[in-house]
C-alpha cells in the first residue's frame, strides 16, 4: 500500500531529517514541546501567623568623667494660668515615667510659688501641682545626669482626670 500511510512516514522522516540535519527549522520542535501545568487544588499551605521581627537600635553610651554628682533636679514655680499670680502652698507631686498611680515624692511650693526637687535619677517623670480646685499635669519632663530642669506649672480649673491623687 503505498498510499497517504507510506507517503506521510517519508515526509515525517524527511522532517525530521532536516531538523537535524540543518538545525534552523525549530517550528515543528516547538509545537511538539508543550508544556501544561495542572495545580492540584487540595495542596496543603503552610501559613506563618506569628512571624518573629527582629529590631535593632543603636545605643551610644558617653560617661562625663567630669560630674561628680549624677542625680538630677526639677526646679519651677507654679502659677495662675488665670491671672499669672504665683501660688503658694501647692502641692506638688513627682512621678516615674508617665504614670500616675504611685507619686515618687511630695513637696510643697514655697511663698513665691517656687519648687525644687533634689536628687534625682536621669529619666522622665511627670508632675501635678494641685491647689484647692486648681490642676496641672506636666509629663514628659527629661531629667539628664547632673543637669537642673526648669519646670513651671500653670494650674487651671480642675478637671475630672479620673485619677484620685493621693495627697499624703
Amino acid at each position: 500500500m503505498k498510499d497517504d500511510n507510506e507517503t506521510l512516514i517519508l515526509e515525517d522522516s524527511n522532517i525530521d531529517k532536516n531538523i537535524a540535519g540543518s538545525g534552523t527549522n525549530n517550528k515543528l520542535q516547538h509545537q511538539q514541546s508543550l508544556q501544561t501545568n495542572k495545580q492540584d487544588l487540595d495542596q496543603a499551605v503552610e501559613l506563618d501567623v506569628k512571624p518573629s521581627q527582629l529590631n535593632l537600635q543603636r545605643i551610644d553610651v558617653t560617661i562625663n568623667n567630669k560630674i561628680e554628682n549624677y542625680s538630677g533636679r526639677i526646679v519651677g514655680s507654679v502659677l495662675r494660668e488665670a491671672d499669672g499670680q504665683f501660688v503658694a502652698n501647692a502641692v506638688i507631686l513627682l512621678y516615674f515615667g508617665s504614670g500616675t498611680d504611685f507619686p515618687v515624692y511630695r513637696t510643697i511650693s514655697d511663698e513665691n510659688g517656687n519648687f525644687a526637687i533634689d536628687d534625682l535619677p536621669p529619666g522622665f517623670y511627670t508632675i501635678v501641682a494641685t491647689y484647692n480646685d486648681m490642676q496641672c499635669i506636666s509629663r514628659n519632663i527629661k531629667v539628664l545626669p547632673g543637669e537642673k530642669c526648669e519646670q513651671s506649672l500653670s494650674l487651671v480649673q480642675r478637671v475630672n482626670y479620673g485619677h484620685n491623687y493621693n495627697i499624703w
